[in-house]
């Protein structure tokens, strides 16, 4: 009767196992389909030139976390790097610290925005971005809300799509090129190398 007892409940814990792998597949895979990977491949589109657009022409700013204005127009003459990403991911963590190293390292020549993607409502969103800045350890580089018109690619930065997102605004305050899905470091590095001063 043990014997008996034992397999039985053995059964039901194999099933139940087997029922929760499927069920954590299942999510994997739907969120996925919401958002790539960290180690998703990265596409690059660049702007056509007669695409670019001025962006004294463009009303983007936004408040960031720290009680910081930041406006994109007023940056003209730097290079800028605005990133719309999710702080819940993972991969958006690492893109953020490696946007923070560039934005430390290149001083007064790169500005860098990050704009979360997270649908939260505005107070529980403004929290999540304060824990984010802490421990991403953003110092030099941005973070606020995307307005809803980036989100709806109503800007010249283009439709947003899935993130992360990372979009290059040349000195001369043209969008120059977008990389869509996580970048790695020396991604970053040489999409920036361009717009930089000679010398940097």
């Amino acid at each position: 009767m043990k014997t008996t007892t034992g397999f039985v409940a053995a059964a039901v814990r194999g099933s139940a196992a087997r029922a929760l792998l499927g069920s954590l597949l299942v999510a994997g895979c739907a969120h996925r389909a919401v958002a790539p990977s960290p180690t998703a491949t990265a596409t690059a589109t660049a702007e056509p030139a007669e695409a670019a657009v001025d962006l004294r022409d463009m009303t983007l700013a936004v408040d960031a976390v720290g009680h910081r204005r930041v406006d994109l127009a007023a940056l003209r003459g730097r290079a800028i790097l605005v990133a719309a990403l999710s702080t819940n991911d993972l991969g958006g963590h690492a893109l953020a610290r490696n946007l923070e190293r560039l934005a430390t390292a290149h001083g007064d020549d790169l500005a860098v925005l990050i704009l979360a993607t997270d649908g939260y409502d505005a107070p529980t969103l403004q929290v999540a971005l304060e824990v984010f800045a802490d421990v991403v350890g953003l110092r030099h580089a941005a973070v606020a809300p995307i307005p809803a018109d980036v989100r709806a690619g109503s800007t010249p930065i283009g439709e947003v799509g899935l993130a992360p997102l990372v979009v290059l605004v040349n000195r001369a305050g043209r969008v120059a090129r977008r990389l869509e899905g996580y970048q790695t470091m020396a991604a970053l590095q040489a999409l920036i190398a361009p717009a930089l001063p000679p010398g940097h």
